[in-house]
């Protein structure tokens, strides 16, 4: 059984992949879109929490919440739906812009941050994902694309954590098409789920197999040097 903390997209907008990342024991945490109060469960083992994500003493409150009511976190997943967000965020007015910062590369700093203090802490396995579907990439709005860019990098530079951390292992994967067979929601979220259960019991990986991004879809490690 996973218990997963999903970051990035909230609910109900990520509904359908949280569902993918449940499979038939996990357990789900996740922030709740336009909310003042926490859930107790919003539907079947997916459970929720306010947050402020322009705080970093939030992100440290979301994590704590989560692991109170999971017991333990053993996989995170950063998502970061390029696709949603560019239909959210529009427009390139000033305060536009602050409010996109605040959603889309704040939060993923602090959390990361905060993800990489608590597991040196417990120093107890945890996967970590990081997850980007861009399947409309000339839709893209110009916040978005710079966002975009900022969330790859921070991935990058995360995954070199490896190295110097026996309990940690990460995985990047993007899905930049649609296809008949992996293209909603709950399908990138069942992949999801499955590449983090790869990595369960794997060895150690070196910083080039942590940080290259793979096809979503397709397992792990297949090899896209194109994505670098």
């Amino acid at each position: 059984m996973s218990k997963i903390l999903l970051i990035g997209k909230d609910i109900p907008e990520a509904y359908d992949f949280a569902k993918g990342l449940l499979g038939s024991e996990n357990a789900v945490f996740a922030a709740e879109s336009d909310s003042s109060t926490d859930s107790d469960s919003y539907s079947d083992k997916i459970y929720t929490s306010s947050w402020n994500k322009s705080s970093a003493i939030s992100a440290h409150s979301l994590l704590i919440k989560a692991e109170t009511k999971l017991d333990e976190i053993d996989g995170v997943v950063f998502y970061f739906d390029a696709d949603y967000l560019s239909k959210k965020f529009v427009d390139n007015r000033s305060d536009e812009i602050s409010t996109a910062i605040d959603t889309m590369i704040s939060p993923f700093i602090y959390m990361s941050d905060e993800i990489l203090r608590r597991a040196e802490q417990k120093r107890e396995k945890l996967i970590v994902g990081f997850i980007v579907k861009n399947q409309n990439e000339a839709a893209n709005t110009k916040i978005v694309d710079i966002s975009l860019a900022a969330f790859t990098r921070l991935a990058e530079k995360f995954a070199e954590n490896v190295i110097e951390r026996e309990y940690l292992r990460v995985f990047l994967a993007k899905s930049l098409t649609v296809s008949d067979s992996f293209g909603t929601e709950q399908q990138l979220g069942d992949w999801t789920l499955s590449a983090i259960n790869s990595l369960t019991d794997s060895k150690k990986q070196t910083v080039k197999q942590a940080a290259s991004w793979n096809k979503a879809g397709a397992k792990l490690g297949s090899g896209f040097p194109f994505f670098k």
